[in-house]
């Protein structure tokens, strides 16, 4: 027999939204994101930096500079934001090409790179680096529940550490694993019993402790973080759901304008929720803005 629980609810995390950008990509397109420019004003990434980056650190990173371009003005420096990133088992493909090419070419085929560029850290240390962020950098999850795990790690940093600015928030996630053929070789277009071409997806966003929503509080959102006691049984989550389609529902509520409210159960209970805020009053810090909705390739 289990004890009653009381359903109290608590709300323990709460941030604003200042930007968002979502971009999508399949393999073949990948390495034309590699080195494609920065929107006009924007850092330029050093020569050849993705060179070596898991696919998802290219999407997300180019999500990363998509949301910085549409960061409402005036933009900061971003110098003492931190990043946590969500990836959905990021370096399995490099791993299973490594493997391939280990088995028909021997040790000198694997690339020394697979091991700082296809782990869990490798996307927050790559957008860390690269813009120069001072602040907190960590790889969370790794598995099918990124959006949960990233969006739990991020507003609970960003609640318990006041020097933070702001964060920023990389989810990310092939729609389906891309295939190899026998050499190891990538197989860009469908296996014959697939109808549809892999996609990898990130959305970045950015979520800040403080924003002046004042001028603009019609589409004014946040994130809040909610422990209702009794969530998990009267909101089972479902387990088979891939980090990709979620990621790709997150972004749809924040490009959607006309939504209110967007809710997000996490498979411990714990419930997020994107809403919007209304203006703040007698300091009360609130926050954000949107950012439009990207798919880039």
């Amino acid at each position: 027999m289990h004890a009653s629980i009381p359903n109290a609810e608590a709300t323990s995390a709460a941030c604003g939204v200042a930007s968002h950008a979502f971009v999508q990509a399949t393999l073949a397109e990948i390495p034309g994101l590699r080195e494609k420019p920065s929107p006009e004003g924007m850092p330029s990434l050093p020569p050849r930096f993705l060179r070596h980056c898991d696919e998802q650190t290219v999407v997300g990173m180019r999500a990363v500079i998509a949301a910085m371009a549409d960061y409402p003005e005036p933009r900061p420096s971003f110098a003492d934001f931190g990043v946590v990133a969500a990836p959905c088992q990021a370096g399995r493909f490099a791993t299973a090409q490594s493997l391939a090419m280990l088995r028909t070419a021997g040790g000198a085929a694997v690339s020394p790179h697979i091991v700082p560029q296809c782990s869990l850290h490798s996307v927050a240390g790559a957008v860390s680096v690269a813009f120069g962020l001072n602040g907190p950098n960590i790889g969370v999850g790794g598995g099918q529940h990124a959006v949960s795990e990233g969006l739990l790690a991020g507003l609970s940093l960003l609640t318990a550490d006041a020097s933070l600015p702001g964060i920023w928030l990389v989810v990310s996630g092939w729609s389906e694993e891309p295939s190899l053929d026998p050499s190891g070789k990538p197989a860009c277009e469908p296996l014959p019993e697939s109808a549809s071409v892999p996609i990898c997806r990130a959305l970045a966003v950015a979520i800040t402790a403080h924003a002046d929503i004042a001028d603009n509080p019609a589409t004014s959102r946040g994130l809040t973080l909610h422990m209702p006691a009794a969530l998990r049984m009267a909101h089972p989550a479902a387990e088979d759901r891939r980090a990709a389609d979620e990621i790709l529902e997150f972004a749809r509520a924040l490009d959607a304008a006309h939504e209110d409210s967007w809710s997000h159960v996490c498979p411990w209970g714990t419930e997020i929720r994107l809403s919007r805020l209304a203006a703040p009053a007698h300091g009360t810090q609130a926050a954000t803005r949107r950012g439009p909705h990207r798919e880039a390739a």
